[in-house]
């Protein structure tokens, strides 16, 4: 196998995987198939693009009983990648299945699947620690035995970690499982978390495994299948979904959206352009006959869900995707919620997101605070300024940037920027205090955010920028003070420097050459 990664953002990376019957870009959504009951085919998978499909092997070897198998290739009419699970999901329903760990590595070994899945032991939401402890015990104990009667190197094979909601069992199987040579990786039992809202779970979940596992190797997340979480799994490192979701909820009549799920009965009209929909209305599919609604309900359930994995994609691509995830965590309390458990994790985020991007980033406010581009800034602050000097000219950071060539206060930074005895720094309401030495670094140059915020944001902000002035150490301070935010700096300054060290110019009033000359004749000159 071959796993090329292209492009990353936070966690979530592009990448291709190659098997023997072909490539698929990732992150990738495996569709689910029946392999009795299809009632979408090759065709329409083609016209969506989609390169890679699963089936179940253990329900396919059990629906021809007594016949030798034969590939599935042909047994679904699908050339291309086909994934096969191993019947694991139906022990978590069912409590059993009537087949041996080495059983169905040779069914899917003789049905020529390109990908399959060993009989892991599913470990359930409901499970205490003990039985945690054995499900993964267990899955370990059938991962050797079926790498021992694995003979096709022409597969790729999947190893599942098991653990539940257990996280200390999530790691250590995770661990495990490293220790044996899968080619992808995956995180077994998130289903009910997902059925239950419970995404903070599933959060803490996925770190615990992905923190232990091989970093080059995809990471396959069973189960996932609603567009409205892809932003979010695939920001935490999750390179592959498989689900039966489009077809199911289309069978009950239910509508994907990337913000959620509504049901075809209340909706008046679609808003959705994609081919399933243009040409009809929800009435309509309801009333139509011989199954053509369920089928084109299916059709766009997936249209939904490759669009919005497109979306991802192209927002990696422009190192969007924090931005992708605040947009869509306010869809609904639980995507919030979500995001707000992933923000714990800003620090591991930051490490694999790189420190240039091809697009400014936006700040949307209090949710951009965390950012892994606003940790790393904040990170280099501390030694930004090498040479303390003996005077601070804290000047506004708004309009333009790099601010320093703001027109307002271009020649004010022009007089005093290889001065000896000053130091410049900007208050920006993004970034906080911004020294001109790193006023053109990435991304505060090429961040597009707000003038103005609420008396709280401002009063947090000032706060940062005068804690900063005061890490300096300095002799003299001298605002510029423009705008709501320039006051708060302003009271914030006034806390921590007496009268004769601070002086406020009023930039709102004063013209650039009355604020240079002023600091010529007050400050520069008397330091």
């Amino acid at each position: 196998m071959s796993f090329q990664v292209h492009c990353k953002d936070l966690l979530g990376r592009i990448g291709t995987i190659n098997t023997k019957s072909g490539a698929f870009a990732t992150p990738h959504m495996f569709p689910v198939l029946d392999p009795h009951h299809r009632i979408l085919g090759r065709k329409f998978f083609d016209r969506v693009g989609i390169n890679a499909v699963m089936t179940n092997a253990y329900l396919l070897k059990r629906g021809r009983q007594g016949l030798d198998p034969v590939d599935v290739h042909g047994t679904l009419d699908y050339p291309h990648t086909v994934a096969t699970d191993s019947g694991a999901y139906q022990i978590l329903e069912y409590g059993y299945v009537g087949v041996t760990p080495e059983e169905i590595v040779a069914y899917q070994e003789k049905i020529n699947t390109d990908i399959g899945v060993i009989l892991d032991f599913p470990t359930g939401f409901k499970s205490d620690a003990s039985r945690a402890r054995w499900t993964v015990d267990e899955t370990v104990r059938r991962a050797d035995q079926a790498l021992e009667v694995i003979t096709r190197k022409d597969i790729l094979w999947v190893g599942p970690v098991q653990g539940g909601v257990h996280l200390k069992e999530v790691e250590r199987s995770a661990r495990l499982m490293a220790d044996r040579d899968f080619d992808i990786y995956a995180l077994g039992s998130p289903t009910e978390l997902m059925e239950t809202q419970r995404y903070d779970l599933l959060v803490d979940m996925i770190v615990a495994a992905k923190n232990a596992l091989p970093k080059g190797k995809p990471f396959h997340l069973f189960g996932a299948g609603h567009p409205v979480l892809f932003p979010f799994l695939v920001a935490l490192g999750c390179d592959l979904f498989d689900s039966a979701a489009y077809a199911l909820y289309a069978r009950a009549g239910r509508y994907l959206t990337p913000e959620g799920t509504l049901l075809l009965r209340d909706m008046v009209e679609f808003a959705c352009p994609c081919p399933a929909c243009v040409d009809t209305s929800p009435d309509e599919l309801m009333k139509s006959q011989d199954n053509e609604g369920e089928t084109r309900l299916a059709q766009h359930n997936l249209w939904t869900c490759f669009s919005e994995l497109r979306r991802v994609r192209e927002a990696i691509r422009r190192g969007r995707l924090w931005e992708l995830l605040e947009l869509r965590s306010q869809a609904h309390p639980a995507l919030k919620e979500c995001f707000t458990r992933i923000v714990q994790y800003a620090e591991i985020l930051e490490r694999s997101t790189p420190a240039v991007k091809p697009c400014g980033i936006f700040y949307l406010g209090l949710s951009s605070n965390n950012r892994p581009e606003k940790l790393r800034f904040v990170s280099k602050l501390p030694g930004s300024v090498e040479e303390r000097r003996k005077l601070v000219l804290v000047l506004p950071g708004r309009w333009r940037r790099p601010f320093h060539e703001d027109p307002r206060y271009e020649s004010v930074t022009k007089a005093f920027d290889d001065h000896p005895k000053v130091s410049i720094c900007f208050y920006s309401l993004s970034w906080g205090p911004v020294p001109i030495e790193l006023d053109e670094t990435f991304p505060i140059a090429q961040t597009e955010g707000p003038d103005s915020g609420d008396y709280l944001v401002l009063e947090e902000r000032a706060k940062k920028v005068s804690d900063f002035v005061r890490s300096l150490h300095p002799k003299r301070v001298v605002l510029v003070s423009d705008g709501d935010y320039g006051r708060a700096v302003t009271e914030e300054l006034s806390k921590r420097f007496a009268k004769r060290i601070l002086a406020v110019l009023n930039g709102e009033k004063m013209k650039p050459d009355a604020i240079i000359k002023s600091l010529e004749r007050k400050i520069v000159l008397k330091a």
